[in-house]
């Protein structure tokens, strides 16, 4: 009798046995995951530095690639991990095994004390409040302390709310007509129209699949969505932005964003109900990166077009996503065991539910032109007079620039006196040129020219502030080396003061930017400056042709600017009355 091999009983015993698996798979994934580590470490540092530059429509795109990336990652450690997903497992139970044995895990497995066997319970498996219901309320937890948190903040009137300022106050100068179009269809991808529009495709489309359990959990999500973010706004009743900041106008209480919660829920119930439908993990990696996406276009929609603080899109995601975690907890414990009526609900809501968001999209997109008119509001400008223009009247106007986040940077070197149409002749008959808007095209542009060593004339400066506004007008001048990396600049804004001949009176910082340096620990590419700001004080004063009129401004001090160059200064400031 001929010897049987053991490959050969192995396929006697197991009938037709399964391929192998092909080699390389895991390995394949683990390359995979390893790249797209490094791809959200690049994206990172991209966000840090659009943060810095502050153009929305970069910042958003980096966002995007940092999730999408995410998802890879996820997605690829699923399938490296597949395979020795069982070996680990066994490692697993048997790690368990040997702990059931120690005197310390006996004991405290036996002990009748009421807070240990409570303890206990919270960890079971087979009961509808043990692990299951723990994590529902762990993971709903976190989001919704930050909430609170964040709720006292804005209500105090907390450091929060001045960064909220700033970022409304610079929207109009960065706002394009195509930016605006893009983020009017965003928006309108949450408005009630296409929520309604939603929700009844998805009820349908769940009825249709006799999943009428799941078709009034999102009914009940979208309903009591729009109960609770209106309940908070009541609460809270925050005021929206000036009017003059925004394109869209919304008399409504502004804490929390209604849009964005909705865009939290609804699309997040949405997006639950297709990650179970959906068996293969690219298509589920796929569903978890457009609905981030969603919620991410919404909410930076309702801060571009000015109907919304930045805390308050923070705000909604934080109380919407844990809304979510325990809508989700709630399903997947009735899924597993049988709490309502005595019976499992199984999540299988079928694929055709991918066709809802879908037709979301198109309608927001097609009809957002015709619902949606964005509209820019002359700003009604509020100064109060200076009865003159000596230093202890001057002492009322702002002294510092600051960053996006409050911190101090150079004091004021610059007092004008003048009208803007004053104020911009004095610098382009001198051959100055006034610095374009942040926009995307302007800032792509400048970083592709800065990088190259070439020369962009009218490049846009780094957004600064003083007395959380933004400047009113740059201006810079080229040096003999005649490219950007190196230029003559200042920033100036309206101080809110006019003189006593009624004329607005204007504060500048000014500095020279020397090279290109990549500052930080995150090493942002940015302008080095040259530390002597006093220099490039005199050296602009000569080049306008006016004579010095120093006055005190500060005191003699040293400091950084917003990218971590040093500075110093003698603390005063030229007076010049412009003609």
């Amino acid at each position: 009798m001929p010897e049987t091999s053991p490959a050969t009983t192995a396929t006697h015993a197991g009938g037709n046995r399964a391929p192998a698996p092909r080699g390389g798979g895991a390995a394949a994934h683990l390359v995979l995951a390893l790249v797209a580590v490094v791809l959200i470490l690049a994206s990172l540092y991209a966000v840090r530095t659009l943060s810095l530059f502050v153009s929305p429509m970069l910042f958003l795109a980096a966002i995007f690639l940092e999730v999408v990336f995410i998802a890879v990652l996820v997605y690829a450690l699923i399938q490296a991990l597949a395979k020795p997903s069982a070996m680990l497992r066994s490692l697993g139970e048997s790690a368990w095994t040997g702990l059931e044995s120690n005197e310390y895990v006996v004991r405290f497995r036996a002990s009748r004390s009421p807070w240990l066997r409570w303890l206990r319970d919270r960890f079971r498996l087979d009961t509808p409040s043990g692990i299951w219901l723990t994590a529902t309320v762990v993971v709903a937890a976190i989001p919704f302390g930050n909430f609170l948190s964040l709720a006292v903040a804005v209500v105090t009137h907390g450091a929060f709310t001045q960064v909220d300022q700033r970022i409304a106050n610079l929207m109009p100068l960065v706002r394009t007509p195509g930016e605006t179009s893009f983020f009017a269809a965003a928006t309108m991808l949450a408005n009630a129209q296409t929520l309604v529009l939603v929700t009844v495709l998805a009820v349908v489309v769940l009825w249709w699949r006799r999943r009428r359990f799941l078709a009034g959990v999102v009914v009940a999500v979208v309903v009591g969505n729009e109960l609770l973010y209106s309940a908070v706004k009541f609460i809270v009743h925050r005021a929206r932005p000036d009017s003059a900041l925004a394109v869209l106008i919304d008399t409504s209480p502004s804490f929390p964003s209604g849009h964005t919660m909705r865009a939290t829920l609804a699309y997040g119930i949405i997006a639950y109900l297709l990650f179970k439908a959906f068996k293969s993990t690219a298509a589920k990696a796929a569903t978890v990166a457009a609905y981030l996406l969603v919620v991410l276009l919404v909410a930076m929609s309702r801060v571009y077009l000015g109907v919304h603080w930045t805390t308050d899109v923070w705000g909604s995601m934080l109380l919407g996503s844990a809304v979510l975690a325990a809508v989700i907890g709630t399903l997947e414990i009735a899924a597993r065991f049988p709490i309502m009526r005595g019976r499992r609900r199984p999540i299988t809501p079928g694929r055709l539910l991918a066709v809802v968001p879908a037709l979301g999209v198109v309608f927001a997109v097609v009809s957002a032109p015709l619902l949606i008119h964005p509209e820019a509001h002359a700003a009604q400008l509020r100064t109060q007079p200076l009865g003159s223009l000596d230093s202890s009247s001057l002492a009322r106007l702002p002294v510092y620039s600051e960053t996006l986040t409050g911190d101090t940077m150079e004091p004021a070197s610059f007092i004008f006196v003048g009208t803007q149409d004053q104020l911009v002749h004095a610098f382009e008959s001198r051959g100055w040129e006034e610095a374009d808007r942040s926009t995307l095209a302007n800032t792509l542009r400048a970083f592709a020219v800065g990088f190259q060593g070439g020369q962009y004339p009218t490049a846009p400066v780094t957004p600064s502030f003083m007395a959380s506004e933004p400047e009113a007008v740059a201006f810079q001048k080229a040096t003999a080396s005649n490219t950007l990396r190196q230029r003559h600049h200042i920033r100036i804004w309206r101080s809110g003061y006019t003189a006593p001949d009624g004329r607005p009176v204007w504060e500048a910082t000014a500095s020279f930017d020397d090279g290109i340096e990549f500052a930080g620990a995150a090493k942002i590419p940015t302008h080095h400056i040259d530390p002597n700001i006093d220099a490039e004080r005199a050296y602009i004063i000569g080049s306008l042709g006016y004579p010095d009129h120093l006055i005190s401004f500060t005191h003699p001090q040293m400091g950084h600017n917003g990218s971590g160059d040093e500075f110093f200064t003698d603390g005063k400031a030229e007076l010049v009355t412009l003609h």
